[in-house]
């Protein structure tokens, strides 16, 4: 009997700070069992005995975080799942590919990373048309089962009873893939601020083309830093979230031009003495940072820069972010689940 393998974090992990259960399948393992991705879903529905978001992982593809950075992996589906069961509507979607483009390149600058960084690979980001159904503009990146909404393409659960959430931003989900190490916390005011700090994309991940480098999706001021600050995160451990920005900044990436000015960019960017772009940050943006302290005078106040060596090992005074944070070995905080296929 084939069997699928898949990483359960469960509800109460991480010394209590999970609410929610999260659940991971690679896409190899998928392949593997001969399964599409709504039939691997499906089992691991089957297996589980309660509620949870799932999302299939290509390790093999690319994807851009909502701030803009190109990542190597993907999420390539989510589900949510209640009792052995997938909303037949609105329970699944599949991720499709963007395929490879001058013109894309040419509307969306940060893309060049593609070239620079990740030279044939397949990128997938969020959900096309054809995956989003009868989805209206407020749920287009969002399935939902019965307590559980899998959000903005893998990257935020909730239980829908208790309102209990947890954000999952991808370097988060590739650490969990890796079974390597995860920062875990509260999100905090930079968190919440930055999430809204997106680049224009066509079917990203979280948003679209609404906003773009310079502009916050959020607008809401003064109160950007409490529309997530209290909520769990997941993320990659700062010296990792810091690499991948700076292979962005390898390829020419700006932020404010290129790039979000999200507090991370921003931050990272004055410490290594990396160009910023400030007159293309919006009033809106300057007024949500300018609430935690990133203001323009300290943005070009003249510091020494610092080598990548140095940033990198200093990424957790740099980086903002996640209060009371921990590292936990996700070996420690998961567990190993075979869902049976046939």
């Amino acid at each position: 009997m084939t069997k699928l393998k898949y990483k359960l974090l469960p509800e109460g992990a991480a010394d209590g700070l999970l609410k929610v259960n999260l659940i991971f399948v690679d896409k190899k393992d998928v392949s593997a069992a001969g399964l599409s991705f709504l039939e691997a879903c499906e089992a691991v529905a089957r297996d589980f005995p309660g509620a949870a978001a799932v999302d299939i992982v290509d390790l093999d593809a690319v994807t851009v975080t909502s701030d803009g950075i190109m990542a190597d992996g993907a999420v390539v589906a989510f589900a949510s799942i209640d009792h052995g069961k997938i909303n037949p509507e609105f329970g699944f979607i599949a991720v499709s590919e963007r395929p490879y483009s001058c013109q894309l390149l040419a509307e969306e600058p940060h893309m060049k990373q593609w070239d620079v960084n990740y030279p044939g690979r397949r990128l997938y980001r969020g959900p096309s048309p054809e995956d989003k159904g009868i989805r209206d503009s407020h749920n287009e990146n969002m399935t939902i089962t019965g307590r559980i909404a899998n959000n903005n393409t893998g990257s935020e659960m909730f239980n829908l009873v208790d309102m209990t959430e947890v954000l999952t931003p991808f370097y988060g989900i590739l650490q969990i893939m890796r079974d390597k190490e995860v920062l875990m916390g509260i999100c905090g005011p930079e968190i919440s601020v930055g999430i809204g700090m997106v680049v224009r994309e066509r079917g990203g991940r979280i948003f679209g083309w609404a906003y773009g480098a310079g502009q916050t999706a959020h607008r809401s001021g003064v109160y950007a830093k409490t529309v997530k600050g209290n909520i769990p995160v997941i993320v990659g451990p700062k010296p990792m979230v810091a690499e991948y920005t700076l292979r962005a900044f390898d390829a020419g990436m700006v932020p404010g031009r290129h790039i979000s000015c999200s507090p991370v960019n921003l931050s990272l960017a004055r410490a290594v003495g990396h160009p910023m772009d400030l007159d293309n940050i919006s009033k809106d943006a300057w007024a949500e940072l300018e609430s935690i302290g990133i203001t323009r005078a300290w943005l070009e106040e003249p510091v020494a820069p610092l080598t990548r060596e140095e940033a990198l090992r200093r990424a957790d005074e740099i980086l903002p972010g996640v209060i009371d944070g921990k590292i936990y070995k996700v070996s420690e905080i998961s567990e190993i689940h075979y869902a049976e296929c046939d």
